[in-house]
């Protein structure tokens, strides 16, 4: 039998979300010195990451990526394994506070690393997670990305102090994650109470995560349809086949990257999905006409002169500018040799012997 979009959901998204619940107290600190990190194992669970200080990147096995500095909050949905580092290639040690949930009241710490100082700081937990019955998880993006703006900017530091830090924690981090699936425009159209569209799921899926190992079956899979009638469906309704779509989507978000001018080429392949920087490049090349190296030189000569000269600086160059004016105007040779008239003279006390 053909497949079927999934039937209209009835219940309001209030009612939806109101069925999203984290449960567990198994929360630790992660202090990183230096070039360091901790690969996280998969697990049944939803694994939050809270930075506390430092900047921190975050790369999943499916190939989800975020690169998150303080009041950034991540979550791995999928429970897929992944790792946190403080600089692109940095050992990632195994984070054995969060390899099995085990309750704790105040949260302990861990190190990794051995730099002279701590560079970064996160807040990580590993909670059970209960979805609407009528709602597939496969379907949600396996990394959410979201902030810690429904409350005071040290909402979560101070939360994690003192007896009962657990318990607190766990419900702030519900109540961030029922904010960020609201907000999220593809999570919030899988949660509506519209018929949902697969085809239109399977995009945002590929919007939301580029770089993720994507192949056809998986995309099918993930909103509840089988292969060969999604390749049918997918091709007719946008016009091309999903892994054409894939590739431009990397492409774009490779793109983006390379403007903005923060990273290196080999980084932005890997978050764009590529294992090989050359294997990027030549797709790149073929995709824009340019190299991603061309592209991020082109950007940058353009934000250089899109940039306005500070104000202190046009002050200092009019003033420049007035002085030679003066100093051109003083310096002119006296022309007249006439007597000065004596009520043009002036006399200067000079020393007396």
């Amino acid at each position: 039998m053909p497949d079927k979009p999934p039937k209209a959901v009835s219940r309001s998204l209030s009612d939806l979300l109101a069925d999203v619940r984290l449960s567990g107290q198994t929360w630790v600190y992660g202090d990183f010195a230096g070039q360091a990190g901790c690969a996280v194992a998969p697990g049944d669970a939803v694994f939050i990451h809270a930075v506390i200080h430092g900047e921190l990147r975050l790369a999943c096995t499916g190939g989800a990526m975020a690169e998150l500095g303080p009041g950034d909050v991540a979550m791995v949905l999928s429970g897929e394994a992944h790792a946190l580092r403080t600089a692109p290639g940095a050992r990632a040690q195994p984070h054995e506070g969060l390899r099995r949930s085990a309750g704790c009241d105040v949260p302990p710490a861990m190190a990794f690393g051995d730099g002279p100082r701590v560079t970064a700081r996160v807040l990580s937990g590993r909670l059970q997670a209960q979805w609407p019955g009528d709602v597939s998880r496969a379907a949600l993006p396996s990394l959410l990305r979201t902030g810690t703006t429904l409350f005071q900017s040290d909402a979560m530091p101070l939360s994690g102090m003192g007896a009962g830090s657990a318990a607190l924690l766990t419900r702030i981090a519900e109540t961030l994650l029922i904010a960020a699936l609201r907000a999220d425009p593809g999570c919030r159209r899988i949660l509506s109470a519209e018929t949902r569209d697969p085809i239109e799921d399977a995009l945002q899926l590929i919007v939301a995560s580029p770089a993720q190992a994507w192949t056809v079956e998986s995309l099918a899979r993930s909103v509840g349809m089988g292969r060969s009638n999604f390749a049918a469906h997918f091709t007719q309704a946008v016009g091309k086949a999903p892994m054409e779509v894939v590739a431009e989507r990397r492409m774009e978000h490779a793109a983006s990257l390379l403007r903005q001018g923060r990273m290196k080429v080999a980084e932005i392949a890997e978050m764009a999905g590529y294992g090989s920087e050359a294997a990027f490049s030549r797709r790149f090349s073929r995709h824009f006409g340019i190299t991603p190296s061309q592209m991020r030189e082109e950007a940058r000569a353009v934000r250089e002169e899109a940039v306005p000269m500070p104000r202190f600086r046009a002050l200092l160059a009019g003033a420049r500018s007035r002085a030679v004016r003066a100093s051109e105007n003083t310096a002119e040779p006296a022309t007249t040799t006439g007597t000065i008239p004596s009520d043009k003279i002036f006399f200067t006390q000079g020393r007396r012997d």
